[in-house]
């Protein structure tokens, strides 16, 4: 999920402030909101898991649903065409204006923290919080801009205070399209059938699965077996995602019973191999889902391509 892309979030421009993070959604891969996290999913059939490989982390591995998710490396490849065509439209009005891309240094996909902590160098030193990307220190300063780089450049496309959006609006004697010049290089990258953001699709199949996979008694019996390594260590938590959302745990830095709680966390789940048999039960609900939605499933991998090639073709100046 790409929340934070500028070509999606044009709204952030007129505020100063042009960012871009990754998805999936994601948000950390596989992290998901209390909302989320909360709202039911459907029951479906446990489908059969053939084989549960013995891995500490997911960082080699994939979901299958993740071919039909924007990665954080084609994000970047469409917001830096969307940033191109906007400077290629404010030009038509005598202005000199390109979006700041400040490209995110995080590659990975949905399942590189999904099942966060398994590095015990990581819990060492981070505890919960995770490790250092680069990305916590590379929030932009806001842009300063001018009142009619603000008109010209928009909200973009369907933004209803957008210019040309209640009525007509013109600067240096030429019509503003809707939505701004944003608005524009939306349009332009997105035409003939091209997608800016992951499709509800494949965004349910990510987080229902995920919620499923927790609630299959496969899991469950790993999560019983790291329940009570974690009670011999003196932590006492039902699952691993009771620990890792600990809320002692919101603090700018990781206390020492933090990082001592993250380490057991690891070496528990290493034990009872939670994230071998998390992954292949999640995989496998995945490939059945995906299954049962593969026409509309292609059709969004589809859209995604025709995005990147829109975006391929636009010149660098």
């Amino acid at each position: 999920m790409q929340h934070g892309s500028p070509r999606i979030q044009a709204t952030l421009l007129l505020a100063g402030l042009v960012t871009m993070t990754s998805a999936a959604c994601t948000t950390t891969g596989g992290q998901k909101s209390s909302q989320e996290a909360d709202s039911p999913v459907p029951a479906v059939v446990a489908p059969a898991v053939p084989t549960v490989p013995v891995i500490a982390n997911t960082l080699d591995r994939g979901l299958p649903v993740e071919k039909y998710l924007i990665t954080p490396e084609e994000n970047s490849r469409i917001d830096r065409g969307w940033a191109r065509l906007v400077s290629v439209c404010m030009k038509r009005f005598g202005l000199d204006y390109e979006p700041v891309v400040h490209e995110s240094q995080k590659r990975t996909g949905q399942t590189a923290h999904r099942y966060d902590p398994t590095d015990p160098g990581v819990a060492t030193t981070r505890g919960y919080h995770g490790e250092v990307t680069g990305d916590e220190d590379r929030t932009p300063p806001p842009e300063s801009m001018s009142p009619d780089v603000r008109l010209v450049l928009g909200s973009g496309s369907g933004s209803p205070n957008s210019p040309g959006a209640a009525k007509e609006s013109r600067f240096q004697g030429i019509t503003i399209p809707p939505g701004g010049c944003a608005g524009e290089a939306q349009e332009t990258i997105r035409a003939g059938g091209g997608i800016f953001q992951d499709a509800q699709v494949a965004i349910d199949i990510n987080f229902g699965n995920y919620k499923r996979s927790m609630a299959d008694e496969r899991v469950q019996e790993v999560f019983r077996k790291w329940s009570a390594c974690m009670k011999a260590s003196g932590f006492d938590y039902r699952t691993p995602t009771d620990a890792a959302n600990n809320r002692a745990w919101n603090s700018p830095t990781p206390s020492s019973t933090e990082k001592e709680t993250a380490v057991a966390d690891v070496r528990c789940k290493q034990e009872s191999n939670v994230v071998g048999v998390w992954f292949s039960v999640e995989s496998s609900y995945e490939e059945q889902d995906i299954a049962g939605k593969l026409q509309e499933l292609t059709r969004v991998r589809e859209s995604i391509d025709i995005t990147l090639r829109n975006a391929a073709t636009v010149p660098l100046k």
